[in-house]
């Protein structure tokens, strides 16, 4: 009776700890990268450069050789008043892109933002600029150049980029990665294209995501992290203790069974 009762107790545990344990490649990320070599990431996305859409706070700093030119080309004044600009001139200043996609900007008037990159717009301000000072340079950075996390990560938010190469890698970096209970294979991120969202998921366990067209995020992207079907039983504290628990019960029981 005893040894039924012990190896019951076994055959317990080992299901207790099936239920708790979970499978490597479901935690390890890009766990098919064994083809590399064989050129399997050749089509990786290599698109990364963020378009300007309405709503961005554009910061716009122009140098040049004529100091006298630069202060009012650089206060968010100038033959044309009311430019919508924050900040000073020593760090630029912050242009709002209006609802016509346009930026009000000194001397120029209004002048096309939306749909063109930091460096086209950089491009057209110097061209156009040329006018009004000599040997231009125009400087142009985002103001409000960032991304959300949320869901199953250490630590959610808003979080700043850096510069216009940032991934779904870094920015689930930043946050602090994945929680054991966030789903890894189905990452959800929304963007906005023309006032219109756009939903895309990626599977972190693939290598597939290089090729993804949301691996390269850009500003005001919301990713979301989902939790596993599992996360009720985990937020009990189960998994953790489980099998320690599980241990010292059967001990507990072997002990009275041979005291008797």
């Amino acid at each position: 009776m005893l040894f039924h009762r012990i190896g019951f107790i076994v055959v317990v545990v080992y299901l207790l700890g099936m239920v708790s344990c979970v499978s490597s490649k479901k935690i390890i990320y890009l766990n098919d990268l064994a083809d590399t070599t064989k050129g399997g990431l050749q089509n990786a996305q290599n698109v990364f450069e963020t378009p300007i859409q309405k709503n961005d706070l554009l910061t716009i700093a122009v140098g040049g050789s004529n100091a006298e030119d630069l202060i009012a080309l650089n206060s968010g004044s100038g033959a044309i008043p009311g430019a919508s600009s924050v900040g000073s001139a020593s760090k630029g200043i912050g242009y709002l892109v209006e609802a016509d996609g346009k930026i009000q900007f000194p001397f120029l008037g209004r002048v096309q933002a939306e749909g063109l990159t930091r460096v086209q717009l950089e491009d057209t301000l110097s061209k156009r600029l040329k006018d009004y000072t000599k040997d231009p340079v125009v400087n142009v950075k985002f103001m409000n150049y960032g991304y959300t996390v949320l869901g199953e990560v250490s630590h959610p938010g808003r979080f700043e980029m850096e510069n216009e190469r940032t991934t779904i890698l870094d920015a689930l970096g930043m946050a602090g990665d994945l929680t054991i209970l966030g789903k890894r294979n189905d990452i959800l991120v929304v963007r906005e294209v023309d006032g219109k969202r756009q939903f895309g998921r990626m599977d972190l366990l693939s290598k597939n995501i290089f090729k993804s067209p949301y691996f390269y995020l850009k500003t005001n992207d919301v990713v979301y992290v989902e939790p596993v079907r599992s996360k009720f039983i985990a937020r009990t504290g189960i998994p953790q203790y489980l099998g320690l628990i599980a241990a010292a019960f059967t001990l507990f029981l072997t002990i009275l069974n041979f005291s008797k």
